[in-house]
């Protein structure tokens, strides 16, 4: 039963404490609320790479060109041979007058001097793969079949924009590695000058003969508050940004075609793990300020 009272105790306590340290409180509520803002923004621009990386990818296709004297059977096993290798997610059949018709519209219309029997061009297989970095395999594996001339995807191309996406992941892998440990000392340090305004209160209660325990908990109840509160401020201020991006940021990029990640549900997810991050920094940071700063 007594434990219970100091529970209740405990958490009345940190809650009071919000209003009696306004200024530090304001001060630490400032602090965490811009730290989650900027751990919330990573894991949306991370979230965007990668729908972007996949919409990209799905750009990405082996076109291989049949060999022109293929009957139509050989071309039906060799699509059949195709769609069983490993990695390949569609095949598509254009003839030579379908591939004209695509050249004359993407490049020129000067092409309409070889329709007919002038087309020199090969009828192909446009073949999708699960992921870029599958495709020289895909069209290696193709390449051995019989009835294929040719198979290509622009090697250089595809690689350099999967390098820079790659390297655009590690950079900021790395970022939010470091910036989350900045987080933790940042808000830890913030804690420890509100924790330092009152040692007064912690030197009396110590001499009164409060446990170690006892004295911590109303700290970490208050850091838990303090986490909570700007867990949703964090979550309003993105939401609203995040709104904003998807009304104007395309057209200020002038990328008509860009699109970014529904805000719902990922702004769902990102708010419940703002609050949770923020609850757990608050608790973190409020127990280890009082027990190296005072060394309770």
């Amino acid at each position: 039963m007594r434990a219970i009272r100091s529970f209740f105790r405990h958490i009345r306590d940190g809650f009071r404490n919000l209003f009696r340290n306004g200024l530090m409180t304001l001060v630490s509520i400032f602090t965490m609320t811009l730290t989650l803002i900027m751990i919330g923004s990573f894991v949306l621009i991370w979230t965007n790479i990668n729908e972007a990386t996949r919409n990209i990818e799905q750009t990405f296709q082996v076109r291989v060109l049949i060999d022109r004297i293929a009957t139509e059977e050989e071309e039906a096993a060799l699509k059949t041979q195709i769609q069983g290798l490993e990695h390949v997610t569609d095949v598509v059949y254009r003839s030579k007058d379908e591939e004209l018709e695509h050249y004359k519209k993407t490049i020129t219309s000067d092409f309409d001097v070889i329709e007919g029997d002038k087309n020199p061009l090969n009828n192909v297989y446009v073949v999708s793969v699960d992921k870029g970095e599958n495709l020289d395999k895909v069209a290696q594996d193709i390449r051995k079949l019989a009835k294929v001339e040719a198979a290509n995807y622009g090697s250089t191309d595809v690689e350099t924009i999967l390098g820079n996406i790659n390297a655009v992941r590690i950079v900021l892998a790395v970022l939010a590695s470091i910036f989350v440990v900045f987080a933790v000392l940042l808000v830890s340090n913030t804690i420890r000058l509100t924790i330092f305004a009152r040692r007064t209160e912690i030197e009396i209660m110590h001499l009164v003969g409060a446990t170690k325990r006892y004295i911590r908990a109303p700290f970490k109840y208050e850091g838990a508050y303090i986490g909570l509160i700007s867990g949703l401020l964090a979550f309003g201020a993105l939401y609203g940004i995040y709104e904003g991006a998807h009304s104007y940021l395309p057209g200020f990029l002038g990328l008509a075609n860009l699109q970014l990640v529904a805000t719902i549900p990922i702004m769902a997810y990102v708010g419940a793990g703002l609050l949770v991050i923020g609850i757990v920094l608050g608790r973190l940071g409020a127990g280890r300020s009082i027990r190296r700063f005072l060394d309770i």
